[in-house]
């Protein structure tokens, strides 16, 4: 019992920590490539298989792009991925 309170207490104390550093994902919200390029608006946010944002849908140059949200953070303007526009041509 004891461990299995201790393992609950590292989990809650770990997850806020986590969270704070994960971006806030919202659709509608503006994005931007590594250069600052606006890319468009998120269009739809896509769970994994765990539920969880996956990747986010965005309208670019007249296409739907998926875009992974480990390459996401939060920036000065709004979120902003890490690829390059170079690399977001190829999605």
């Amino acid at each position: 019992m004891k461990s299995l309170l201790l393992a609950l207490t590292a989990l809650t104390l770990s997850a806020p920590a986590f969270a704070a550093d994960a971006p806030v994902i919202d659709r509608n919200e503006a994005i931007f490539s590594a250069e600052g390029t606006k890319l468009g608006k998120i269009d739809r946010v896509l769970p994994g298989a765990d539920g969880t944002a996956s990747t986010v849908r965005v309208i670019y140059r007249g296409k739907f792009i998926t875009i992974p949200v480990q390459t996401l953070s939060t920036g000065e303007k709004g979120l902003t991925t890490s690829l390059t526009n170079a690399e977001l041509k190829k999605l």
